[in-house]
């Protein structure tokens, strides 16, 4: 008639030392043992065991209810997330396509009718604006100056070089600047350091 569970004998620590708690017995009966308990009830108590069982039933179905509506949020939610980060590369890269296409222009140019200052100046525009839009990004380049300390948090050092004007530990060249985006360093900027 009915399915019996037992639970594992349950460990506690108390002072140092082990016990072992009583094991508990659960009795789960199946919808049918229910009804047929509750029909050898008397009146009032079949009536309250069916109010509990209605109220069962309804707890499962809320609680089913309530499981899916939280996965479907967390589904909505990663679809929203995934849509928001698609948004703001789409909108990132609409602004550098322009500055691609400066570099193609200057590449572009017939080098017989073209000075190699007009090349610089082109590709330095196209340069600036990109740094242009890694600023309004909330990314800050990292150039170092010769005579700093070397700040491993910041700098990687490429190499070691002997120097007469700048102090151990201090930053004798600088190879590539460095970029961060808030506290986060995302490049290091490369030097060499004296030693």
């Amino acid at each position: 008639m009915s399915n019996e569970e037992t639970t594992d004998q349950a460990f506690e620590e108390t002072n140092g030392q082990e016990s072992v708690a009583e094991e508990v017995v659960v009795e789960k009966f199946s919808d049918e043992d229910i009804l047929e308990m509750i029909s050898s009830l008397d009146e009032n108590s079949a009536a309250a065991m069916e109010q509990l069982r209605v109220e069962r039933d309804q707890a499962r179905e809320d609680r089913l209810r309530a499981l899916a509506e939280v996965s479907n949020n967390q589904r909505r939610a990663m679809e929203n997330e995934r849509r928001v980060e698609q948004a703001s590369r789409a909108s990132l890269i609409r602004r550098i396509l322009p500055v691609l296409d400066q570099f193609d222009m200057a590449a572009s140019q017939d080098p017989d009718s073209v000075t190699t200052d007009q090349l610089v100046e082109g590709f330095q525009i196209a340069g600036n604006e990109l740094l242009k839009i890694l600023t309004d990004q909330g990314v800050e380049r990292l150039s170092p100056e010769i005579g700093d300390v070397f700040d491993p948090m910041k700098h990687e050092a490429m190499l070691r070089q002997e120097s007469d004007e700048v102090e151990t530990d201090h930053i004798v060249m600088v190879m590539q600047a460095g970029y961060t985006i808030g506290d986060q360093v995302i490049r290091p900027a490369k030097v060499a350091v004296a030693s």
